[in-house]
């Protein structure tokens, strides 16, 4: 094709400028506008996506990065307000991920340290049973719900454990609790892994009550279990408990041989809250151990009555400790050689304003079972220390020894406490016996030793009560800090029985003074019996025969004159 016929915009550059269609210089300048917009354009571009694709990517990330801040944040605020179950939703391989990571191993940790918690809190550690602490949760369901949920209750106390425990060692005695349980459980037609137990699986107290039997430890030797309404007849399955109970256990090599007594209450006839409930059953129980042992007592009007009229005694007995009331007998203790009076032992006593005088075989019983030992055995300690005091500025130099109880002994600040109290009076601890029992100190012996300790820095003497009762390890026994033995007054008794009630005696004084304490024979009650004593070389005698408990108030003249019993008068 000719050019002409091609149209100008066809024409070449090169000849249309020949042809005179545009100047030279238009041409370049057209050339170099063209070529100065096509740069500008690309660079344009250029710049723009330099700028917006990053940002792009900058936002996506973001985003992104936005979300799985946000669901940590969402599991945080679910794990502060008590939901540990959260999931930690995250993945990334990038710090959040790997806070989540740390965020996670957190929450495991936080769980299983709750779970060990709950199980401290609500789970017996020898037999893995529920505790007392959920027994109580229970009943507060049950009674809770609107009108009660019928429930029936049996609590359960072990014949014979003790001697068990005394003779063979607590971890013999230990392997026969969790023996127990399981033989309970199979009196109950229940396996020890199929109870109920009331529990999460965070070992959290459940909110609703109980469908089905729970059985529970609630302390040494007792257990209790729970019927709710329509599950097994109670009266029947605690004579099965009885029956499989009377079989002899199989316990490391040994054969042992024990019982139980079974107190049952029903709710809401026997009793209308928790506490009573329990108590009442209690009370059934030991109706069951003191006729003969090895039955079921269920509760009656009469054990109704005796429960409320207890339940008096002990409300009068927590007002008579927080007013004062609570005062001190004081026997007189006696060296044998001379018999001077160098200690005397304190002894509460209870006068009821309209009851009269109440004996301590019943209010002392009454106060353990309602927790009131500790702040009983404070008042009586304060008040010893006070009379000591008393005694000292009249010019009298002997020492008071006061019992100590399981519950006080085990408490942390027992020996600041006591510390505390001897300051105030300005008493010399060392004019202060402490008196705990063989039992008390074989107990835990780690935890015993370690308190005695204690207690024997700070200057107080030690004192080991019914020595002779228990079968104690005389190895770890002279491993003790105490600084005398008291012969338990059972030794005493069978002091007539020469061919084999002396001999023990013997034994037990050889064995007393052969640890290099002085020994102390209490309730001596007959001329025999002190003779019998002194010939044995007891160091110190304590009993009716000598003297009964008294006021203070005769201390002082019985201390000045007691040279006076070496010829068997008794003072009091």
């Amino acid at each position: 094709m000719s050019a002409k016929g091609r149209g100008l915009n066809s024409i070449p550059v090169r000849f249309y400028l020949m042809s005179g269609g545009m100047s030279g210089l238009a041409v370049t300048g057209l050339m170099l506008g063209v070529k100065t917009e096509l740069s500008s354009v690309w660079l344009g571009l250029a710049i723009t996506s330099a700028i917006i694709f990053p940002a792009l990517v900058t936002l996506f990330a973001a985003r992104k990065l936005t979300a799985q801040i946000m669901s940590l944040r969402d599991s945080t605020e679910a794990l502060v307000s008590g939901d540990y179950d959260v999931a930690v939703d995250v993945d990334c391989a990038c710090e959040v991920g790997g806070l989540a990571d740390s965020f996670k191993k957190m929450v495991e940790r936080l769980n299983s340290n709750i779970f060990r918690m709950n199980v401290l809190a609500y789970a017996d550690a020898v037999t893995g049973l529920p505790n007392r602490a959920v027994i109580f949760h229970l009943l507060n369901r049950l009674t809770e719900k609107p009108g009660g949920v019928s429930t029936a209750v049996l609590f359960i106390d072990l014949d014979g454990f003790k001697r068990v425990n005394d003779m063979h060692g607590h971890e013999v005695g230990d392997n026969l609790l969790r023996a127990v349980s399981m033989r309970i459980a199979s009196a109950l037609d229940r396996s020890i892994e199929n109870l109920s137990t009331c529990m999460t699986p965070m070992g959290e107290l459940c909110d609703e009550p109980p469908s089905d039997i729970v059985l529970a430890r609630v302390s040494g030797d007792e257990f209790v279990a729970l019927f709710p309404a329509g599950v097994g007849e109670a009266d029947v399955l605690a004579a099965n408990i009885l029956d499989r109970l009377e079989e002899p256990f199989e316990v490391d090599g040994a054969t042992l041989h024990i019982g139980a007594s079974i107190g049952l209450a029903r709710y809401p006839d026997d009793a209308d809250t928790p506490q009573e409930i329990l108590n009442i059953a209690d009370l059934a129980m030991y109706e069951a151990k003191r006729n003969g042992r090895g039955r079921v007592v269920a509760t009656n009007t009469a054990l109704r009555t005796q429960w409320q009229d207890r339940r008096d005694v002990e409300r009068d007995l927590r007002q008579a400790i927080e007013n004062d009331e609570i005062t001190l007998a004081y026997q007189p203790r006696f060296a044998t050689t001379d018999m001077t009076c160098v200690a005397v032992e304190a002894l509460a006593r209870w006068d009821h304003p309209t009851r009269g005088a109440i004996s301590p075989g019943v209010f002392v019983p009454i106060a353990e079972q309602a927790g009131l030992v500790p702040l009983l055995g404070a008042a009586v300690f304060e008040r010893a220390v006070r009379q000591c005091r008393t005694w000292q500025d009249q010019g009298l130099s002997i020492s008071v020894s006061v019992n100590v109880s399981t519950a006080e002994f085990a408490a942390p600040d027992l020996v600041s406490r006591l510390v505390s109290v001897v300051k105030r009076y300005d008493v010399e601890p060392s004019s202060i016996e402490l008196e705990i029992t063989e039992t008390m100190a074989m107990g835990d012996f780690e935890a015993t030793q370690e308190q005695m300790i204690y207690l024997r820095n700070a200057g107080f003497r030690i004192a080991i009560d019914d020595f002779g009762s228990g079968y104690s390890n005389l190895s770890q026994l002279s491993r003790l800090p105490y600084t005398s033995v008291k012969l338990d007054r059972s030794l005493i008794l069978d002091i007539s029985r020469p061919d084999i009630g002396l001999k023990i005696l013997r034994a037990a004084t050889g064995m007393a003074k052969a640890l290099g304490q002085s020994t102390i024979a209490e309730g001596i009650e007959t001329q025999e019996q002190f003779e019998a004593i002194k010939l044995l070389g007891c160091d110190e005698v304590q009993g009716f025969l000598l003297a009964h408990p008294t006021s203070p108030g005769a201390i002082p003249d019985l201390v000045f004159h007691s040279g006076d019993a070496r010829l068997g008068i008794r003072h009091g």
